[in-house]
């Protein structure tokens, strides 16, 4: 029989590995937030304990016996609150169900790629199979065939987008990104890293500089717990687009009459925002689709200079359509300008088109 104390000496023991397994600046971390007397404890042992070698197969069973402390700890969370009372009346029942809620969407919250690797998925189940409603016995659309997965979590992330691993890493510990990139082959970290946020991506290319040594059992289980996540994401990337982008693109293509009474409305309430989406409805390469009369009107408020720099790299249709509307005397002086024209910054012909856009707005929303 295991005596209480011999079980004490295994559970420091499980303890010390499991802070080995974490890593010098997570373990610091974890003790950190300890009480002190325990935390100088758990670093004495620690180092009294380092000198011990740890097998695969003893790692495997810490991290097992981890994941199922933390789901019956999960379980107990979900579990309802029994009181005295509890069965006189509704308020009682209500502001427990809140307080269970409160406590699932917390632990939720908190819970990162690491606490999670005992999520599971039923997608692969029905993968490139039909489904069948038994209640109402109608055989829905196949679900699209996903690429076979070997069950080897390094190699099943490469199935994913690298905007799904980067945005399922985006809420991790840098020095967990680290330890997972360094571990992936070198195009897709780095095309995972070059998709994280600015500060993010400098923390983990710090930790990447460092030599990484994790037990491959960790490694594993960040890999299984970063495909279970990323899986579940969108695998293109996201409309990045600000809100005056979104809405412009819907009101180009609504018809001019409607379009104005749109922009109306828009002004009444929000007047920088309506002058935004006039500078993006309209735009320079517009100036190929519109009638004579209008190209001609637009021509003759705008400069020779900024016309020609707005012209230069312009597509043939749009030269076509503007050269159309001028006399032989102005065409044959942009023609000349143009062929001297040399190292025009993107930025300066971007500014001609938009000043020239302006003009267009102008009016194509004046005329009827």
């Amino acid at each position: 029989m295991t005596t209480t104390h011999g079980r004490k000496m295994n559970r420091e023991r499980q303890t010390f590995e499991l802070l080995q397994l974490l890593g010098d600046d997570v373990a610091e971390a974890v003790l950190s937030r300890l009480e002190p007397d325990r935390a100088a404890v758990l670093r004495t042992g620690m180092q009294s304990d380092a000198t011990r070698r740890s097998t695969i197969g003893r790692q495997r069973a810490v991290l097992d016996e981890f994941d199922c402390f933390f789901q019956f700890a999960l379980k107990s969370l979900k579990e309802p609150v029994e009181t005295a009372d509890s069965g006189s009346g509704s308020d009682s029942a209500d502001s427990n169900s809140i307080n269970q809620r409160e406590n699932e969407e917390k632990t939720t919250g908190e819970k990162g790629a690491f606490d999670s690797i005992n999520a599971t998925s039923d997608d692969d189940a029905n993968d490139g199979k039909s489904v069948v409603d038994e209640s109402s016995g109608i055989e829905e659309e196949p679900m699209p065939a996903t690429p076979a997965l070997t069950g080897i979590p390094l190699l099943d992330l490469q199935t994913l987008s690298s905007h799904q691993i980067a945005s399922a890493l985006g809420s991790e510990q840098p020095k967990t990104c680290a330890i997972l990139l360094s571990n992936l082959a070198a195009k897709l970290a780095g095309d995972v890293l070059s998709l994280l946020k600015s500060e993010h991506q400098k923390l983990v290319m710090k930790e990447m500089t460092k030599e990484q040594h994790a037990p491959e059992v960790l490694v594993e289980r960040i890999a299984k717990a970063t495909f279970i996540r990323a899986q579940q994401l969108p695998a293109d990337p996201p409309d990045t687009r600000n809100h005056a982008d979104r809405v412009a693109e819907v009101l180009r293509s609504v018809p001019k009459a409607g379009r104005r009474e749109m922009l109306a409305v828009i002004e009444e309430q929000d007047p920088d925002l309506a002058k935004a989406l006039l500078t993006r409805i309209y735009r320079f390469d517009d100036i190929a689709g519109l009638a004579k009369t209008v190209v001609q009107r637009i021509l003759g408020e705008i400069d020779s200079t900024k016309l020609t720099t707005a012209l230069f790299g312009a597509a043939q249709e749009i030269t076509d359509a503007v050269f159309a509307n001028l006399s032989k005397r102005a065409r044959h002086t942009i023609e000349e300008e143009m062929q001297f024209m040399t190292n025009v910054t993107q930025t300066r012909i971007q500014q001609a088109r938009d000043s020239i856009a302006e003009v267009i707005a102008k009016i194509d929303m004046e005329s009827e």
